[in-house]
């Protein structure tokens, strides 16, 4: 079954974060194997710039409120008008109506499950994909059977961590020397996300490596709180509060290596595909999601969540050891290339679903 399909893509966005770009980057690596992706959110000038910039077609009928009865009537209206062939929708809201529009038009449904959600807002679809191990364990765990399950990890695309960058001059820019340690980490600042923790372990690492930078990008509600921290334990000169940045992949790049210190569970996080794509070592908490992208002592370390101690001695193995950086950088690179990247993910959702649609015309 070769046909170009018709496929909706429906989401609920608050804003352009990860569930976000994974559904447009899959709707665009769709569009170029010839299928036609009509893209279902709300009305949003970043989600629609971004999906008229890759040349999707979208539409926005609200998609707001979990008690809205008028959304699946909105999506069967579409669903119907475009000739639909499959709903795949992302993130709680639209799975929700979604799930609920699959059953009123008989159009199969994938539902995304992009962290460790609740399953009731993904019962109604044909097929829950987890975007990790992590999450499908915790579906399971909630009594999903483990049948309606797939695992398809994120990718990203391997052009947007190839664009020719200047490391030195960034690092100028920033007024970085050359030759210090530096380390990145790239998150909403909130508490659960851990740079508290992180700038404890650069506390203890100013000492050995004086000069050290880290660099901190994203806002949030704890960014006061961590730069008072940085100046109460004397590393104000160390710590970097860059607040929101675009340009998230040239400072990786310019990075010795990128701290994920999380402190709950995550999906699969991106920063951390984007950071293997371009051969940087990862140092991180040892979480479901993190720890099925780096494996410790292959492309960086993971370690205790919440323990500054064994961060700050995992930083310090891979700033002091350049050939541990290379060989750790290699090896991730070579395995996100084989596992992380977009077209393997368009792979595999378009046999997930040219199988559903079988199924559907069987029965």
């Amino acid at each position: 079954m070769s046909k170009r399909l018709t496929i909706l893509q429906v989401i609920s966005q608050r804003h352009l974060s990860g569930a976000e770009r994974v559904c447009l980057m899959l709707s665009e690596s769709l569009q170029r194997r010839g299928h036609r992706v009509v893209l279902v959110c709300k009305k949003s000038a970043a989600m629609l710039d971004e999906a008229s910039a890759r040349g999707i077609e979208a539409r926005t009928p609200g998609l707001s409120g979990k008690f809205n009865p008028l959304v699946p009537l909105g999506l069967t209206r579409i669903a119907r008008e475009v000739g639909a062939d499959l709903i795949h929708t992302h993130l709680s809201t639209a799975s929700q109506w979604g799930g609920l529009t699959g059953k009123l038009t008989g159009i199969p449904v994938v539902s995304h499950v992009h962290a460790m959600n609740s399953k009731h807002f993904f019962l109604l679809a044909d097929v829950m994909v987890a975007c990790s191990e992590g999450v499908r364990k915790h579906l399971i765990g909630q009594g999903v059977a483990p049948q309606k399950v797939k695992v398809i990890y994120n990718g990203i695309e391997s052009k947007r961590v190839r664009i020719p960058l200047d490391r030195g001059q960034l690092r100028t820019t920033l007024g970085i020397a050359t030759d210090a340690p530096t380390i990145v980490c790239i998150a909403h600042l909130a508490e659960k996300k851990g740079q508290g923790y992180l700038i404890s372990a650069v506390a203890q690492l100013k000492d050995k490596w004086p000069d050290i930078r880290c660099i901190l990008a994203g806002t949030g509600e704890c960014a006061d709180a961590l730069q008072r921290q940085a100046l109460d334990l004397g590393v104000k000169d160390n710590i970097m509060l860059l607040g929101y940045r675009d340009d998230a992949i040239a400072l990786m790049d310019a990075a010795d290596c990128v701290i994920l210190p999380s402190l709950g569970k995550e999906g699969l996080p991106l920063v951390l595909l984007e950071a293997a794509l371009l051969g940087r070592p990862a140092v991180c908490s040892d979480i479901p999601g993190n720890n099925e992208v780096v494996l410790d002592g292959s492309t960086g370390f993971l370690c205790t969540a919440g323990d500054a101690a064994a961060l700050a001695q995992k930083i310090s193995r891979i700033i002091g050891d350049r050939d541990l950086r290379d060989r750790m950088g290699n090896t991730a690179r070579i395995r996100a290339t084989a596992e992380f990247t977009i077209e393997a993910m368009t792979d595999r959702m378009e046999a997930l679903y040219r199988d559903l649609i079988r199924e559907r015309q069987r029965s």
